[in-house]
């Protein structure tokens, strides 16, 4: 039986009827939520990142709809990403491998997008980027330290891009299990899940956040 056969195998026996699943997170007209969470992700507890949510939507009654631009307006009224962090979303945790908060990280992205010769200044903007296969946007974000690629798919999963996955380790975890490897690369991940999520019929990031969401004890 071909790996894919044994995801797709898995994947019926474990997730059920796709009609069933759980819709993805999706902040699609705010960029400024889309780089909270996925930022707030980045190795951190999904609690956390709600939290996080929650505490800049009291802080931006427009949060929903809050441009790139608007939460870094936000963290300059507060005083800088620090004072952001500590005063606003009242969580200090640090990007990974980082001892910088993650709005100094946040911060930084969102300027660097917004002076792009085509500026990212929303979650429409990125979409069309992503779309056009516009590389200059992920360049822009993966040049922050403590953004990796996983921070640039989380992005645009929550900007609304179907097609993007997240190798993280609960996803890494469940299909290392069902085909019996010690370890797949991100590469080989992503191919999986895009060939798994055809066969069913759905899109890619359908099939990561049902296969996340099966393994996260947090749910």
């Amino acid at each position: 039986m071909t790996e894919l056969n044994l995801l797709l195998k898995a994947s019926t026996r474990d997730l059920g009827d796709p009609s069933s699943w759980s819709a993805p997170v999706e902040f699609r007209h705010s960029l400024a939520l889309c780089a909270l969470n996925s930022a707030y992700s980045l190795r951190g507890s999904t609690a956390a990142a709600k939290n996080v949510l929650a505490k800049y939507r009291a802080f931006r009654p427009t949060a929903d709809t809050d441009s790139g631009a608007d939460l870094v307006a936000a963290m300059d009224s507060s005083g800088g990403p620090g004072n952001f962090a500590r005063d606003v979303l009242r969580n200090e945790s640090k990007l990974p491998g980082t001892k910088r908060v993650r709005p100094e990280g946040i911060y930084e992205g969102l300027t660097r997008l917004a002076a792009l010769d085509t500026p990212v200044t929303s979650a429409e903007d990125l979409r069309t980027a992503a779309a056009n296969g516009d590389t200059s946007a992920k360049t822009a974000w993966l040049s922050v330290k403590g953004f990796g690629p996983l921070a640039w798919s989380y992005l645009l999963m929550n900007a609304g891009v179907g097609t993007e996955t997240k190798p993280d380790v609960m996803v890494q975890r469940y299909l290392t299990r069902v085909l019996g490897e010690d370890k797949l690369s991100p590469t080989k991940t992503r191919q999986l899940l895009q060939g798994a999520a055809a066969a069913l019929g759905v899109e890619p990031r359908d099939l990561d956040r049902a296969i996340w969401l099966h393994q996260s004890p947090s749910k």
